[in-house]
């Protein structure tokens, strides 16, 4: 376990650098996934939290600058929300630590426990994109692999 620990440091370092409680975090995310600006009724949904809950949360990062918030083009009741430029170099950054993180780790397994993890993630892939499909349909990649990029090596 220390491994997988010291690992997510940087993890870790990236995201504390935004302040976002896990909730803002779950709405740059769920923002990104759908590529779209998102009413903020339909991003509570998303984010499995009260409407007031989210639009607090909405506040907070609308002034942060990670997110913006628009009347809808045909009904100025709603509000739509949506990532900013910053919003999106943020999810890279976090992102771009997260694959540090796992190549790191993958980096000091032996060739043995490489295959092992290999075909757990395959195994992985394969049932969370038959039995959790992402929201709006959308199915995940069906496996991804446990060794690391050829530019990391």
């Amino acid at each position: 376990m220390p491994l997988m620990k010291g690992s997510q440091a940087e993890v870790m370092s990236a995201t504390a650098e935004f302040e976002l409680t896990m909730t803002q975090l779950r709405m740059l995310f769920v923002l990104e996934h759908a590529g779209r600006d998102m009413a903020v009724n339909e991003l509570a949904e998303q984010v499995g939290v009260s409407m007031a809950a989210t639009g607090r949360a909405v506040d907070i990062v609308v002034r942060t600058g990670l997110l913006s918030r628009r009347e809808d083009d045909s009904d100025r009741r709603i509000k739509r929300i949506g990532l900013t430029e910053s919003g999106r170099a943020a999810i890279v950054q976090i992102g771009l630590a997260r694959r540090r993180a796992v190549e790191a780790f993958v980096a000091k397994l032996d060739p043995d426990e490489r295959a092992a993890l290999d075909a757990a993630v395959a195994t992985l892939g394969e049932l969370t994109a038959r039995h959790l499909p992402l929201p709006g349909g959308i199915h995940a990649p069906s496996a991804c692999a446990a060794t690391p990029s050829k530019a990391s090596q």
